[in-house]
């Protein structure tokens, strides 16, 4: 692999559009113990038409190392990699094999698209070179291949829908006023969901478009660094010009390497009220006699509800916003009943209260607490994603519990301040053109969550559209 250091040669990723490349005299992967070249290398070629596009871009980049193999490594390491400082690169250069194949098929792709390299004391863009007088040995459709991704930029977009093994349709997320573009795409549907954000070149091939090759995924809980960027620089800019397409392939591409080196900020949850930290607390009863706490939680002013759909406790915020401070769940066995907080002064002074009110009704068994900052981190660490319980539901019960859990956590969202929206409610926003594609983005994610996680674990996502309903605008 290359090192900036020393200047050491690079292996070329042996890969191309999700296609491992095998040598010629490597053992033949169908198992027949020939080599390659003597067994399905045959079949292969026969099948394949002269001139394959797929061949275009290992042969240029075959020529350029044997050619201008300093060039390159100098043009990768200041281009490609220049935004990465040296223990961010070594870092880089320690990842996974798998990991690094696919940052340098990436890093490949750029440098023919992108990339210029300096011969003779002069830069000259790397497409040129190869498609010019005493460049690689390459056919017709193959030079077209070059000149195709040379001509398109990178460009950051949502995915607006999905047929999964099929297609993906494209929005550009900095330009909503484009019409949405249809990518064919077999293998990156089969994984994608709804609203991921993906950065690619779209290519119009014949009678359709597809993506080049090199797709760089961007969480949307780690884009804001990068959309606020790309919007900065691009506010005056032509979207279709050089300038544009300079700012695009230089800021996405360092973005995405910095994802793999970076560890994700883990944020503090806190309560938009008392600004207490956010924690999950959850105690458990035995239910002695339903009639008597029914009775019990029927006579208080501030309890709301029923012994099917739980009950909750609420009070009015400053804000005027009667909120929730204790939801009181029937539990999965006849006898069993949960209280469940989300701060620890709200759980403490809570117990005191519902103990007090159910009296011998109940008997206490145990509490659960859960720091939901530290179960991200878990997760972005490559822990158990979600709990073993929930997996075991059948997947209708399992939506059924995630929808209300979702209703009774949003349901006074549109008039809450939120940070991300700069201390303004999602109804104060709205009333921007700013404001409102902030609130979009944000219920985009909300979404995208869902349905990442409905896919995970093989359920009906729920839909967000109530908040969008809420606050009277489309999406």
């Amino acid at each position: 692999m290359l090192s900036r250091k020393t200047g050491a040669p690079f292996n070329v990723p042996r890969k191309h559009n999700g296609m491992i490349k095998v040598g010629r005299n490597d053992p033949c992967p169908c198992g027949s113990g020939k080599k390659y070249k003597q067994c399905c290398l045959l079949e292969a070629e026969a099948a394949r038409p002269a001139g394959d596009r797929s061949e275009a871009v290992p042969k240029a980049i075959h020529w350029l190392t044997l050619t201008r193999g300093r060039a390159v490594r100098e043009a990768l390491d200041e281009g490609f990699f220049g935004g990465l400082d040296e223990e961010e690169y070594q870092a880089l250069m320690g990842m996974e094999p798998d990991t690094l194949e696919a940052i340098m098929l990436n890093a490949m792709e750029w440098l023919l698209a992108d990339g210029f390299i300096a011969i003779n004391g002069r830069d000259r863009r790397v497409s040129e070179l190869l498609l010019t007088k005493g460049g690689p040995l390459l056919s017709a459709e193959q030079r077209e291949w070059i000149a195709l991704m040379a001509s398109k930029p990178i460009r950051l977009y949502e995915v607006a829908e999905v047929i999964p093994g099929e297609s993906m349709r494209l929005q550009d997320l900095l330009l909503p006023g484009r019409a949405p573009v249809l990518v064919q795409e077999r293998t990156g549907s089969q994984q994608a969901v709804r609203f991921d954000l993906i950065a690619g070149r779209i290519l119009p091939v014949a009678d359709h478009f597809e993506l080049s090759g090199a797709v760089y995924a961007i969480p949307r809980n780690r884009s804001d660094g990068l959309i606020a960027q790309l919007r900065h620089e691009l506010e005056d800019a032509d979207p279709d010009s050089s300038i544009a397409r300079e700012v695009t392939g230089c800021l996405i591409p360092d973005h995405w390497l910095k994802l793999f080196v970076a560890p994700p900020e883990i944020p503090q949850f806190v309560d938009l009220i008392t600004q207490d930290p956010i924690l999950l607390v959850t105690d458990h009863y035995r239910v002695r006699d339903w009639n008597a706490l029914e009775h019990a939680l029927s006579g208080e002013a501030d309890v709301e509800g029923n012994r099917r759909d739980g009950w909750e406790r609420l009070f009015e915020s400053g804000d005027g916003v009667e909120r929730s401070s204790a939801a009181i769940n029937p539990g999965q066995r006849p006898d069993r009943l949960s209280v469940f907080y989300r701060t620890q002064p709200y759980a403490d002074t809570g117990r005191t209260w519902f103990n007090g009110l159910a009296g011998r009704s109940v008997a206490f068994l145990s509490r659960e607490i859960s720091d939901p900052k530290g179960v991200l981190s878990k997760r972005l660490s490559g822990g158990n994603p979600r709990p073993p319980a929930q997996a075991q539901l059948p997947p209708e019960i399992l939506t059924e519990l995630v929808g209300k859990h979702i209703r009774q956590f949003y349901q006074h969202w549109a008039d809450q301040p939120l940070p991300a929206l700069g201390g303004s409610t999602p109804r104060e926003a709205i009333n921007t053109a700013e404001g409102l594609e902030q609130v979009k983005f944000l219920l985009h994610s909300y979404q995208h969550g869902e349905d990442r996680q409905a896919k995970d674990q093989n359920r009906e996502a729920v839909s967000y559209d109530f908040l969008w309903q809420d606050l009277g605008i489309a999406p």
